[in-house]
Protein backbone atom coordinates (compact mmCIF):
# COMPACT_ATOMS: atom_id res chain seq x y z
CA UNK A 1 0.00 0.00 0.00
CA UNK A 2 1.30 3.48 -0.98
CA UNK A 3 1.70 6.36 1.20
CA UNK A 4 -0.94 8.20 -0.33
CA UNK A 5 -3.65 5.36 -0.27
CA UNK A 6 -2.86 4.82 3.24
CA UNK A 7 -3.55 8.64 3.53
CA UNK A 8 -7.05 8.07 1.80
CA UNK A 9 -8.48 6.22 4.48
CA UNK A 10 -7.75 8.53 7.00
CA UNK A 11 -11.20 9.92 8.31
CA UNK A 12 -9.72 12.93 8.70
CA UNK A 13 -8.21 12.85 5.70
CA UNK A 14 -11.32 12.17 3.91
CA UNK A 15 -13.01 14.94 6.12
CA UNK A 16 -10.84 17.23 4.25
CA UNK A 17 -11.42 16.33 1.39
CA UNK A 18 -14.87 17.10 1.01
CA UNK A 19 -14.95 20.20 2.70
CA UNK A 20 -16.89 22.41 0.93
CA UNK A 21 -15.34 25.23 -1.21
CA UNK A 22 -17.35 28.03 0.71
CA UNK A 23 -16.07 27.03 3.94
CA UNK A 24 -12.00 26.74 3.07
CA UNK A 25 -12.65 30.54 4.18
CA UNK A 26 -13.11 29.62 8.18
CA UNK A 27 -10.98 27.09 8.05
CA UNK A 28 -7.79 29.13 6.63
CA UNK A 29 -9.08 31.93 9.60
CA UNK A 30 -8.98 29.42 12.42
CA UNK A 31 -5.62 28.06 11.37
CA UNK A 32 -3.83 31.43 10.99
CA UNK A 33 -5.69 33.15 14.06
CA UNK A 34 -6.74 30.65 16.37
CA UNK A 35 -9.81 29.87 18.34
CA UNK A 36 -12.14 32.54 17.88
CA UNK A 37 -16.16 33.46 18.65
CA UNK A 38 -18.46 32.69 15.89
CA UNK A 39 -19.41 35.91 15.73
CA UNK A 40 -16.05 37.53 15.29
CA UNK A 41 -15.57 34.73 12.96
CA UNK A 42 -18.44 35.35 10.62
CA UNK A 43 -17.44 38.72 10.30
CA UNK A 44 -13.94 38.25 9.57
CA UNK A 45 -15.11 35.76 6.84
CA UNK A 46 -18.04 38.44 5.45
CA UNK A 47 -20.86 36.18 6.70
CA UNK A 48 -24.41 35.95 8.58
CA UNK A 49 -24.63 34.58 12.07
CA UNK A 50 -26.61 31.82 9.89
CA UNK A 51 -24.64 31.29 7.11
CA UNK A 52 -21.59 30.66 9.30
CA UNK A 53 -23.65 28.42 11.79
CA UNK A 54 -24.70 26.10 8.61
CA UNK A 55 -21.31 25.61 7.32
CA UNK A 56 -19.31 25.12 10.83
CA UNK A 57 -21.82 22.47 11.92
CA UNK A 58 -20.44 19.77 9.62
CA UNK A 59 -17.11 20.78 10.26
CA UNK A 60 -17.76 20.05 13.93
CA UNK A 61 -19.14 16.83 13.39
CA UNK A 62 -16.66 15.47 10.87
CA UNK A 63 -13.82 16.96 13.23
CA UNK A 64 -12.07 19.43 11.64
CA UNK A 65 -13.32 22.04 14.44
CA UNK A 66 -13.78 21.60 17.64
CA UNK A 67 -15.88 23.60 20.08
CA UNK A 68 -13.78 25.30 23.13
CA UNK A 69 -15.28 25.62 27.11
CA UNK A 70 -17.87 28.40 27.13
CA UNK A 71 -16.33 32.08 27.13
CA UNK A 72 -17.87 35.49 26.67
CA UNK A 73 -17.78 37.29 23.53
CA UNK A 74 -15.82 40.46 24.06
CA UNK A 75 -18.58 41.96 20.90
CA UNK A 76 -21.88 41.39 22.96
CA UNK A 77 -20.80 40.12 26.29
CA UNK A 78 -22.71 36.79 25.49
CA UNK A 79 -21.64 33.21 26.19
CA UNK A 80 -20.01 31.37 23.66
CA UNK A 81 -18.52 28.10 22.68
CA UNK A 82 -15.07 29.68 20.61
CA UNK A 83 -14.13 27.53 17.57
CA UNK A 84 -10.93 26.34 16.86
CA UNK A 85 -9.39 24.32 13.97
CA UNK A 86 -8.14 20.53 15.30
CA UNK A 87 -4.99 21.17 14.35
CA UNK A 88 -2.84 17.56 15.47
CA UNK A 89 -4.44 15.33 13.37
CA UNK A 90 -2.66 16.32 9.98
CA UNK A 91 1.23 16.28 8.94
CA UNK A 92 3.39 18.22 6.86
CA UNK A 93 6.89 17.70 5.72
CA UNK A 94 8.95 21.06 5.22
CA UNK A 95 12.18 20.43 3.60
CA UNK A 96 14.97 23.46 2.83
CA UNK A 97 17.98 22.83 0.87
CA UNK A 98 20.87 24.94 0.35
CA UNK A 99 24.11 24.24 -1.32
CA UNK A 100 25.52 21.06 0.68
CA UNK A 101 22.72 20.34 3.04
CA UNK A 102 19.02 19.55 4.02
CA UNK A 103 17.07 20.44 6.32
CA UNK A 104 13.26 18.76 7.00
CA UNK A 105 10.97 19.67 10.04
CA UNK A 106 7.46 17.63 10.05
CA UNK A 107 4.36 20.09 11.81
CA UNK A 108 1.14 20.02 12.20
CA UNK A 109 -1.40 22.26 10.42
CA UNK A 110 -0.72 25.61 12.62
CA UNK A 111 3.27 25.24 11.97
CA UNK A 112 4.20 23.85 15.07
CA UNK A 113 7.30 21.33 14.85
CA UNK A 114 6.79 17.96 15.94
CA UNK A 115 10.23 16.73 14.66
CA UNK A 116 13.11 18.20 12.54
CA UNK A 117 16.44 16.79 11.15
CA UNK A 118 19.13 17.79 9.15
CA UNK A 119 22.18 15.87 7.12
CA UNK A 120 24.82 16.95 4.63
CA UNK A 121 24.08 15.69 1.20
CA UNK A 122 25.66 13.19 -0.23
CA UNK A 123 25.51 14.67 -3.41
CA UNK A 124 24.13 17.14 -6.09
CA UNK A 125 22.62 15.34 -8.93
CA UNK A 126 18.74 15.44 -8.51
CA UNK A 127 18.74 11.48 -8.30
CA UNK A 128 20.74 11.80 -5.51
CA UNK A 129 19.46 14.75 -3.43
CA UNK A 130 15.65 13.18 -3.85
CA UNK A 131 16.91 9.52 -2.46
CA UNK A 132 18.66 11.50 0.20
CA UNK A 133 15.34 13.54 0.89
CA UNK A 134 13.14 10.35 1.18
CA UNK A 135 15.31 8.47 3.68
CA UNK A 136 14.95 11.74 5.79
CA UNK A 137 11.37 11.74 5.12
CA UNK A 138 10.89 8.31 6.08
CA UNK A 139 12.58 8.65 8.77
CA UNK A 140 10.91 11.66 9.95
CA UNK A 141 7.56 10.53 9.43
CA UNK A 142 8.08 6.90 11.15
CA UNK A 143 7.95 8.74 14.42
CA UNK A 144 5.17 11.41 13.82
CA UNK A 145 2.92 9.65 11.48
CA UNK A 146 2.85 10.10 7.78
CA UNK A 147 1.91 13.75 6.57
CA UNK A 148 -0.39 14.94 3.73
CA UNK A 149 1.63 17.01 1.83
CA UNK A 150 5.18 18.33 1.06
CA UNK A 151 7.23 21.66 1.03
CA UNK A 152 10.40 21.72 -0.63
CA UNK A 153 12.43 25.57 -0.71
CA UNK A 154 15.51 26.54 -2.47
CA UNK A 155 17.39 29.52 -3.51
CA UNK A 156 16.18 29.67 -7.40
CA UNK A 157 18.03 30.71 -10.35
CA UNK A 158 19.47 34.63 -10.52
CA UNK A 159 18.66 34.44 -14.90
CA UNK A 160 15.49 32.49 -14.93
CA UNK A 161 12.27 34.28 -16.65
CA UNK A 162 10.15 32.09 -14.46
CA UNK A 163 8.97 32.00 -10.34
CA UNK A 164 10.52 28.36 -9.01
CA UNK A 165 6.39 27.33 -8.61
CA UNK A 166 5.43 28.45 -12.27
CA UNK A 167 7.38 26.10 -13.49
CA UNK A 168 7.85 21.99 -13.59
CA UNK A 169 11.50 22.49 -14.83
CA UNK A 170 13.40 24.06 -12.09
CA UNK A 171 16.35 25.81 -11.93
CA UNK A 172 18.95 26.66 -8.65
CA UNK A 173 22.14 28.12 -9.45
CA UNK A 174 23.23 26.78 -5.76
CA UNK A 175 22.44 23.73 -6.28
CA UNK A 176 23.62 23.89 -10.39
CA UNK A 177 20.10 22.28 -11.72
CA UNK A 178 18.82 23.71 -14.63
CA UNK A 179 15.59 22.06 -15.73
CA UNK A 180 14.82 19.66 -12.85
CA UNK A 181 11.07 18.27 -12.46
CA UNK A 182 11.53 19.09 -8.12
CA UNK A 183 7.91 18.57 -8.04
CA UNK A 184 7.79 15.63 -10.02
CA UNK A 185 10.19 13.73 -8.69
CA UNK A 186 9.83 14.30 -4.99
CA UNK A 187 6.29 14.01 -5.25
CA UNK A 188 6.55 10.57 -6.93
CA UNK A 189 9.08 9.68 -4.12
CA UNK A 190 7.28 10.51 -1.13
CA UNK A 191 3.45 9.70 -2.36
CA UNK A 192 1.95 12.62 -1.43
CA UNK A 193 1.18 16.26 -3.06
CA UNK A 194 4.30 18.51 -3.22
CA UNK A 195 5.13 22.27 -3.73
CA UNK A 196 8.19 23.64 -4.44
CA UNK A 197 8.46 27.59 -3.95
CA UNK A 198 11.19 30.21 -3.36
CA UNK A 199 12.94 29.36 0.32
CA UNK A 200 12.44 33.43 1.18
CA UNK A 201 9.19 33.28 -0.57
CA UNK A 202 8.00 30.72 1.85
CA UNK A 203 10.11 32.08 5.02
CA UNK A 204 8.13 35.17 4.32
CA UNK A 205 4.40 33.07 4.23
CA UNK A 206 5.17 31.23 7.38
CA UNK A 207 5.97 35.31 9.18
CA UNK A 208 2.86 36.33 7.38
CA UNK A 209 0.30 33.47 8.69
CA UNK A 210 2.03 32.06 11.85
CA UNK A 211 5.13 34.45 12.88
CA UNK A 212 6.37 38.81 13.28
CA UNK A 213 4.31 39.08 10.04
CA UNK A 214 0.81 37.97 11.71
CA UNK A 215 -1.90 40.73 11.30
CA UNK A 216 0.56 43.19 8.99
CA UNK A 217 -0.70 43.96 5.44
CA UNK A 218 2.42 45.53 3.90
CA UNK A 219 5.81 44.49 5.05
CA UNK A 220 8.83 42.67 2.93
CA UNK A 221 11.70 40.06 4.12
CA UNK A 222 14.98 40.64 3.12
CA UNK A 223 17.24 37.28 3.53
CA UNK A 224 20.97 37.72 3.89
CA UNK A 225 22.79 34.28 3.44
CA UNK A 226 24.91 32.40 0.53
CA UNK A 227 22.56 35.29 -1.42
CA UNK A 228 20.18 37.68 -1.15
CA UNK A 229 16.43 37.09 -1.08
CA UNK A 230 13.14 39.23 -1.20
CA UNK A 231 9.78 39.23 -1.06
CA UNK A 232 7.21 41.66 -0.63
CA UNK A 233 3.48 41.35 1.09
CA UNK A 234 1.19 44.76 -0.01
CA UNK A 235 -2.71 44.57 0.83
CA UNK A 236 -1.95 41.05 2.49
CA UNK A 237 -0.83 39.45 -1.33
CA UNK A 238 2.21 38.96 -2.26
CA UNK A 239 4.18 41.09 -4.96
CA UNK A 240 4.47 37.97 -7.49
CA UNK A 241 8.25 38.49 -9.19
CA UNK A 242 10.73 36.25 -11.42
CA UNK A 243 13.63 34.37 -10.11
CA UNK A 244 15.84 37.24 -11.97
CA UNK A 245 14.16 40.11 -10.95
CA UNK A 246 14.31 38.73 -7.23
CA UNK A 247 18.26 38.22 -8.35
CA UNK A 248 18.44 41.88 -9.42
CA UNK A 249 17.68 42.64 -5.93
CA UNK A 250 20.82 41.79 -4.71
CA UNK A 251 23.17 43.68 -7.22
CA UNK A 252 21.51 47.01 -6.30
CA UNK A 253 24.60 49.29 -6.20
CA UNK A 254 25.24 51.02 -2.83
CA UNK A 255 28.51 52.57 -3.34
CA UNK A 256 29.91 52.98 -6.50
CA UNK A 257 33.32 52.81 -5.30
CA UNK A 258 33.22 49.74 -3.12
CA UNK A 259 34.44 46.16 -3.70
CA UNK A 260 33.83 44.18 -6.28
CA UNK A 261 31.22 41.00 -6.57
CA UNK A 262 31.48 37.60 -8.23
CA UNK A 263 29.23 38.71 -10.80
CA UNK A 264 31.62 42.01 -11.68
CA UNK A 265 29.69 44.70 -10.00
CA UNK A 266 31.42 47.26 -8.19
CA UNK A 267 29.86 48.85 -4.86
CA UNK A 268 26.56 46.18 -5.23
CA UNK A 269 24.51 44.45 -2.48
CA UNK A 270 26.28 41.72 -2.59
CA UNK A 271 29.76 42.58 -2.37
CA UNK A 272 29.09 43.92 1.33
CA UNK A 273 25.92 41.80 2.96
CA UNK A 274 26.54 38.10 1.85
CA UNK A 275 28.44 35.51 3.76
CA UNK A 276 30.64 35.12 0.95
CA UNK A 277 31.87 38.81 1.07
CA UNK A 278 31.85 38.71 4.70
CA UNK A 279 33.94 35.88 4.76
CA UNK A 280 36.26 37.16 2.10
CA UNK A 281 36.72 40.49 3.90
CA UNK A 282 37.71 39.07 7.46
CA UNK A 283 39.82 36.53 5.40
CA UNK A 284 42.07 39.04 4.23
CA UNK A 285 42.38 41.04 7.36
CA UNK A 286 42.68 37.57 9.81
CA UNK A 287 44.72 36.12 7.01
CA UNK A 288 42.93 32.88 7.69
CA UNK A 289 39.46 31.26 6.63
CA UNK A 290 37.15 31.90 9.85
CA UNK A 291 33.95 30.51 9.91
CA UNK A 292 30.75 32.73 9.74
CA UNK A 293 29.62 32.39 13.53
CA UNK A 294 33.31 33.48 14.40
CA UNK A 295 33.59 36.20 12.39
CA UNK A 296 30.27 37.76 14.69
CA UNK A 297 31.67 36.45 17.98
CA UNK A 298 35.12 37.78 16.91
CA UNK A 299 33.16 41.46 16.08
CA UNK A 300 31.12 41.35 19.42
CA UNK A 301 34.42 41.00 21.47
CA UNK A 302 36.20 44.38 19.51
CA UNK A 303 38.55 42.63 16.94
CA UNK A 304 38.81 45.10 15.03
CA UNK A 305 39.12 43.59 11.10
CA UNK A 306 35.37 41.77 12.35
CA UNK A 307 34.00 44.47 13.47
CA UNK A 308 34.82 46.47 11.07
CA UNK A 309 33.36 44.01 7.77
CA UNK A 310 30.41 43.03 10.28
CA UNK A 311 29.69 47.14 10.76
CA UNK A 312 29.72 47.43 6.96
CA UNK A 313 27.90 44.69 5.83
CA UNK A 314 25.00 45.91 8.77
CA UNK A 315 25.54 49.09 6.92
CA UNK A 316 24.37 47.51 3.88
CA UNK A 317 21.95 45.41 4.53
CA UNK A 318 20.28 49.03 6.24
CA UNK A 319 20.67 50.71 2.70
CA UNK A 320 18.82 47.93 1.03
CA UNK A 321 16.46 48.38 3.68
CA UNK A 322 16.14 51.88 3.09
CA UNK A 323 15.39 51.58 -0.49
CA UNK A 324 12.77 49.01 0.52
CA UNK A 325 11.14 51.64 2.29
CA UNK A 326 10.89 54.41 0.01
CA UNK A 327 10.63 52.32 -3.36
CA UNK A 328 7.50 50.54 -1.91
CA UNK A 329 6.30 52.52 1.05
CA UNK A 330 6.41 49.38 3.71
CA UNK A 331 7.08 50.44 7.51
CA UNK A 332 7.48 46.54 8.15
CA UNK A 333 10.75 45.02 7.46
CA UNK A 334 11.87 41.29 8.36
CA UNK A 335 15.24 40.65 8.34
CA UNK A 336 15.90 36.26 7.81
CA UNK A 337 19.20 34.12 7.40
CA UNK A 338 22.78 34.97 8.26
CA UNK A 339 22.69 38.53 7.88
CA UNK A 340 19.96 38.96 10.64
CA UNK A 341 22.66 38.13 13.14
CA UNK A 342 24.94 40.02 11.92
CA UNK A 343 22.24 43.35 12.08
CA UNK A 344 21.72 42.52 15.65
CA UNK A 345 25.75 42.51 16.21
CA UNK A 346 26.06 45.84 14.33
CA UNK A 347 22.35 47.84 15.03
CA UNK A 348 23.57 51.20 15.08
CA UNK A 349 25.47 51.01 11.77
CA UNK A 350 22.34 48.88 10.48
CA UNK A 351 20.42 52.09 10.97
CA UNK A 352 22.77 54.25 10.14
CA UNK A 353 22.40 52.67 7.07
CA UNK A 354 18.71 52.77 6.46
CA UNK A 355 18.95 56.46 7.28
CA UNK A 356 21.82 56.85 4.51
CA UNK A 357 18.65 56.22 2.37
CA UNK A 358 15.80 57.70 4.18
CA UNK A 359 14.83 60.62 5.99
CA UNK A 360 12.66 59.36 8.28
CA UNK A 361 14.51 56.53 9.12
CA UNK A 362 12.31 55.71 12.73
CA UNK A 363 9.02 55.30 10.87
CA UNK A 364 10.66 51.39 10.05
CA UNK A 365 10.29 48.94 12.27
CA UNK A 366 13.21 46.40 11.38
CA UNK A 367 12.27 42.55 12.84
CA UNK A 368 15.10 40.11 13.35
CA UNK A 369 15.75 36.46 14.86
CA UNK A 370 18.60 34.80 15.54
CA UNK A 371 19.54 32.57 12.96
CA UNK A 372 17.97 28.87 12.39
CA UNK A 373 17.83 27.01 9.15
CA UNK A 374 15.08 24.93 10.97
CA UNK A 375 12.87 28.22 10.71
CA UNK A 376 13.01 28.24 6.90
CA UNK A 377 12.44 24.28 6.62
CA UNK A 378 9.28 25.18 8.20
CA UNK A 379 8.58 27.72 6.12
CA UNK A 380 8.68 24.97 3.54
CA UNK A 381 5.89 23.25 5.63
CA UNK A 382 3.59 26.17 5.62
CA UNK A 383 4.09 26.41 1.54
CA UNK A 384 2.80 22.66 1.75
CA UNK A 385 -0.33 23.83 4.52
CA UNK A 386 -1.41 26.69 2.63
CA UNK A 387 -1.41 24.14 -0.65
CA UNK A 388 -3.54 22.08 1.23
CA UNK A 389 -6.14 24.32 2.88
CA UNK A 390 -6.34 26.88 -0.12
CA UNK A 391 -5.61 24.82 -2.98
CA UNK A 392 -2.56 26.84 -3.83
CA UNK A 393 0.91 26.09 -5.54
Amino acid sequence: MSITDDLGGRPEVQAWRSVPRPAWPILRELVIHGPQSRTALARKVGLSGASLTRLTKPLVESGLIAERDIAYDPVNGRPTRPLEVVADSLRFLGVKLTADRAYAVVTNLRADVIAEDEAALTGLAPATVVAQLGEIADALLARTGPAVAAGITLGGDAHSPARLDETELVDSGQLGWERVPVRRLIGERLGIPCVVKNDVTALAYSHQWFGAARGVSDFAIVGIGAGIGYALFLHDREVRATEADLGEFGHQILDPGGPVCPAGHRGCASSYATTRAVLRAAGQGLRRSPSYPEVLRLAEAGDPVCAAVVREAAWALGMMIGNVANSTMVKTVIVAGEGGDAARVARADLERGVATRRRDHASVTILSQPHHFADWARGAAVAAIRSYIEGTD
